[in-house]
């Protein structure tokens, strides 16, 4: 899996930003500057959210549901920045399974989801967010060549707690905090020995390195209302934009003339099919008024035919359909020779109770000829056709 790790640009600002995309090892195996609709595709985007637009302060808050913890970071934090809290984003460090809040980190809401909304715009969604100052452990420091006259240095104290200055790299002398290591841009090793003695170790970090410590951070600021969007959802919205373009709106079109058709054709098939049945509902029940002429009404042709038909067997002394004789007949055919222990009868319907084991048998000989049975526990039930 390849991940892509950038510097995320803030408000308008043109020009370039640097980026580095590691191989699924995690080595840099592409580093540079570009523009941020030229940069290359990955599975994975992260982006680097500025240090000077981030304030990373230490908290002590207990674990709580992410629906109570956005008003409480923002009331923990209330007094300790400056202007009106309402337009800060609040971002929670990484905790571990029922771990407390120990890191915030702050930004403005609308800076931030205006870059989300450039970069996903003009080239594609970001996965994760990491805020600059914690790309350096707690006590460590970094410090980074701006252009050739101005350099930046960024820290974090013991509590965790970063901070940034822009210095003149020409000073002689600069007021520096305590570090227990210091990442320098190459160049800068003389000048950060001038200003932090050597006493501090020193450890070379070009701009490729220090943003691919991005990829092994487990921070990501997308959190709350500007949380990454479901999986389901950006498919649906990719799926829009891509029925957006000319050729696949024509496509659409086509495939909905298809539709539209195809559904035509179904209704007029339907509607010959109800005037068909229709018609040989009409044929039936004049046969059968035919075949009555004595009934008043004809409202269930079936059902009125085939007792009409019983009646008239009954008459002549013939079995009727529905007749223990007809049923008796049947069951010679399917026992096989098994004498029943048992017998009920009503008009249409025969309940035999074989021994144990032979129900089944029966049942099967009894689909094999095309009748009507039934099995419950040892008795079989043969029904009539009628």
């Amino acid at each position: 899996m390849s991940r892509l790790v950038f510097s995320l640009p803030v408000g308008k600002q043109a020009g370039s930003t640097a980026y580095v995309r590691l191989d699924a090892a995690g080595a840099p195996a592409e580093h540079g500057t570009a523009q941020l609709s030229l940069l290359p595709r990955s599975t994975l985007a992260i982006g680097v959210w500025p240090a000077e637009h981030t304030t990373l302060l230490a908290v002590t808050l207990p674990p709580m549901p992410p629906a109570r913890l956005q008003a409480a970071l923002a009331g923990t934090l209330e007094d300790r920045l400056l202007g009106d809290i309402s337009g800060q984003h609040f971002a929670a460090g990484p905790r571990g399974d029922g771990d407390g809040v120990g890191w915030v980190a702050c930004c403005e809401r609308s800076a931030l989801a205006r870059a989300l909304a450039d970069a996903d715009e003009a080239w594609q969604s970001i996965d994760r967010v990491v805020p600059e100052p914690a790309l350096l452990e707690p006590g460590w420091a970094c410090l980074q060549r701006l252009d050739a006259a101005r350099v930046r240095l960024l820290w974090r104290d013991a509590q965790g707690e970063a901070a940034w200055l822009h210095l003149d790299a020409n000073e002689t002398s600069a007021v520096c905090p305590q570090a227990s290591r210091l990442l320098v841009e190459p160049g800068l090793e003389e000048l950060a020995r001038h200003w932090f003695g050597d006493a501090v170790e020193l450890q070379a970090c070009d701009r490729a390195q220090w943003l691919a410590r991005a990829a092994a951070c487990a921070w990501d600021m997308r959190q709350f209302e500007l949380a990454p969007r479901a999986a389901a959802q950006r498919l649906w919205s990719g799926l829009r934009e891509q029925a957006a373009t000319p050729a696949w709106r024509r496509a659409g079109i086509l495939l909905g003339l298809l539709g539209a058709v195809q559904l035509i054709g179904l209704n007029v098939y339907a509607l010959q099919l109800r005037h068909q049945r229709t018609r040989l509902e009409s044929q039936l029940q004049r046969t059968v008024q035919q075949a009555l002429p004595g009934v008043p009404a004809i409202l269930d042709p079936s059902l009125q035919m085939g007792r009409a038909l019983n009646e008239a067997r009954q008459r002549v002394g013939a079995p009727t359909g529905d007749g223990l004789e007809v049923l008796m007949g049947e069951a010679a055919d399917v026992l096989g020779g098994t004498r029943p222990t048992g017998l009920e009868f009503a008009p249409g319907q025969l309940q035999l109770r074989l021994p144990a084991g032979r129900a089944r048998a029966a049942l099967d000989r009894c689909t094999a000829q095309g009748l009507t049975c039934s099995v419950d526990g040892n008795t079989l039930r043969l029904q009539s056709p009628g």
